[in-house]
């Protein structure tokens, strides 16, 4: 049982499961829209999310309150570089605009990670900045460098897709907000502060409504699709309403995270044995 949760907060805490839930999310948009992804932006979207996630948990803000870090964080200091380096080699196999479009992405990382703004500040120490600018980032990362990397258009689907995904993101990182509110600072006036965690979960249960109706709004949707965000729905749903500032250790960064990865498969599943 030691040895398993100690695999199990290497995976998270190294950021390959939250990596692992953007790949989901990609495929998924390869899925609903038949457009083929480039192979190579997947290993560039893998091995560059591991070593910005552990940027953004182990970079300026650690060593700026813990200077001298103990020897278990040097093997994720390590992958972080390895990863770095894969994500590049990748992203070298893809065309200019891939890069011109990533870099779009890193600077908006940058911007809301690092303390580039007076006052050692950056973008995620704006509370109501916080969430909406990751689902920003998730959705330009997912859905749209995938398509305007190779040249194509988003067709009317792929917007409607795209505020979906916008959406879903913004209440999937409620959960992190609530956790957050034992540790963020008093000023950081964040959804969950300003609305207060009752109507902060109601709130979540009629978006998570109108994520799964806006399906509708596309021209065809597939049976599986409505399916799998109905089911993504209640379980985004379910995990707002379960969350509070005294979570289990891997409540947020392990099991909401995972509901992605619970979406395609059940997309991946209905699709196989009940067709589309």
């Amino acid at each position: 049982m030691r040895f398993f949760r100690s695999v199990l907060g290497f995976y998270v805490n190294g950021s390959f499961h939250v990596s692992a839930a953007l790949i989901s999310l990609l495929l998924y948009t390869e899925m609903l829209s038949g457009f083929q992804v480039a192979p190579s932006y997947y290993g560039a979207l893998f091995f560059g999310s591991v070593a910005g996630y552990n940027l953004l948990k182990y970079g300026v803000e650690h060593w700026r309150d813990r200077p001298r870090p103990g020897g278990r964080y040097r093997l994720i200091y390590a992958i972080s570089l390895l990863s770095l380096l894969a994500g590049g080699c990748f992203l070298l196999k893809l065309g200019f605009r891939f890069w011109l479009l990533s870099a779009g992405c890193v600077l908006l990382a940058g911007l809301y990670a690092l303390p580039v703004m007076p006052g050692f500040r950056n973008l995620r120490s704006f509370g109501l900045l916080k969430v909406p600018l990751v689902a920003l980032i998730w959705v330009a990362a997912t859905v749209w460098i995938p398509v305007w990397g190779p040249g194509a258009s988003l067709g009317w689907d792929l917007w409607v897709e795209s505020g979906q995904r916008f959406l879903w993101v913004c209440l999937l990182m409620l959960p992190f907000e609530i956790r957050d509110m034992q540790t963020d600072p008093p000023g950081m006036r964040t959804l969950p502060r300003r609305l207060g965690l009752p109507l902060t979960r109601r709130l979540s249960w009629i978006a998570a409504m109108l994520f799964v109706l806006a399906v509708g709004l596309k021209d065809a949707p597939a049976l599986a699709e409505w399916v799998s965000k109905g089911v993504a729905a209640i379980l985004t749903g379910l995990a707002v309403s379960g969350s509070k500032e005294d979570q289990p250790a891997y409540y947020a960064s392990f099991w909401v995270e995972s509901i992605p990865i619970a979406c395609l498969l059940v997309y991946l599943g209905w699709s196989q044995f009940a067709g589309p």
